[in-house]
């Protein structure tokens, strides 16, 4: 049974253009199909929701995370230069730490790819915790909420 989203986390998509809110909803329930005991923590920040997932209540513990943008949603990897194995190497990004994946509708995920990926990132994650017990499960939490947003009409899509 898919987890409910909170009502925050439906507010805080609700300026988003409609593809945009379902890409995201759709990626979210992706994650939580494979990883349900997982923990959603939610960032409403300035120009993007930020929505990790997490062996703990700890953003330092996330093993990947979704961003949502104006335009598109991203799938991130928070160990994904070094770590990850990405033989298709679909996964972008020049930080330091994180790769992702640009996503504008659900229809054109390659699932298994990721789910591979996923998996990978949990695993890589879990082995470097140093309380392997898991504390707080399942839950979604929000963690922060920007005070102030970027322009909201600037984050519909075109196409919405």
């Amino acid at each position: 049974m898919p987890r409910e989203p909170l009502n925050d986390l439906i507010i805080f998509l609700n300026p988003f253009g409609k593809v945009v809110r379902e890409t995201a909803l759709q990626l979210r329930e992706f994650v939580l199909d494979i990883f349900p005991d997982s923990n959603e923590l939610i960032y409403d920040n300035y120009n993007a929701l930020a929505i990790g997932y997490s062996m703990s209540d700890k953003q330092k513990e996330m093993f990947c995370h979704i961003d949502v943008y104006g335009k598109y949603v991203n799938i991130g990897f928070d160990r994904g230069v070094v770590d990850l194995d990405d033989p298709k190497l679909l996964l972008k990004g020049t930080g330091n730490r994180i790769r992702h994946l640009t996503m504008t509708d659900f229809e054109a995920f390659q699932t298994d790819y990721i789910k591979k990926l996923l998996k990978q990132a949990h695993k890589i994650t879990l082995n470097t915790l140093q309380n392997k017990t898991q504390a707080v499960v399942g839950q979604s939490i929000v963690k922060s909420i920007s005070a102030r947003k970027k322009d909201q009409a600037k984050m519909k899509c075109k196409f919405d």
